[in-house]
């Protein structure tokens, strides 16, 4: 059973927005890290919109899982806002607020990837929300671990990860 037609583009759509985010931050690394964040606050909540949406419109979940996308979805927007709003909290509190909010995504797609019935998805899909999964929880701790490494690296580990959740999304609607 294939997602509506308006669901797979909506997950092409916010997964291009979240790679072109990501691909800006890396590109031009020298610009301020106020505008870096600013940056990577959308792109968490283009995540989180897509991941609410998906838990709305998607029919294949159980309940469970679909309140898991809610969840993380509401959990990257509202961290998003938070993140937008108080810009002069300091930049390395604004980079843990997002790096916890990418742990949350991450474990939530290792669970979702985990968890889901070959009914459901397939097993490459599965794997690929497995791996981008790990991997943003992986770049999220080293990010909550080492703070006193440089700020523009921990910003460019979040912008791979939000490039691989991006990816992840467009694969989700286009298949």
């Amino acid at each position: 059973m294939q997602h509506s037609d308006w669901l797979r583009a909506l997950h092409v759509l916010f997964g291009f927005l979240a790679i072109a985010a990501s691909v800006i931050v890396i590109a031009l690394p020298g610009i301020a890290i106020f505008t870096l964040l600013f940056i990577l606050s959308f792109t968490l909540i283009f995540l989180g919109i897509a991941r609410i949406t998906h838990s709305y419109a998607s029919k294949l979940w159980s309940k469970g899982h679909r309140a898991l996308h809610a969840v993380a979805g509401v959990l990257a927007i509202i961290l998003g806002f938070v993140v937008l709003l108080f810009p002069m909290l300091g930049v390395g509190t604004l980079i843990l607020l997002l790096a916890f909010a990418m742990l949350i995504y991450g474990v939530a797609s290792l669970l979702i990837g985990g968890a889901a019935a070959a009914s459901v998805l397939p097993k490459w899909e599965r794997a690929l929300l497995v791996i981008v999964g790990a991997l943003s929880v992986i770049f999220a701790l080293i990010v909550i671990v080492f703070p006193a490494i440089a700020v523009l690296t921990l910003v460019v580990m979040l912008s791979v990860s939000f490039l691989l959740n991006g990816l992840q999304n467009i694969i989700s609607g286009i298949r």
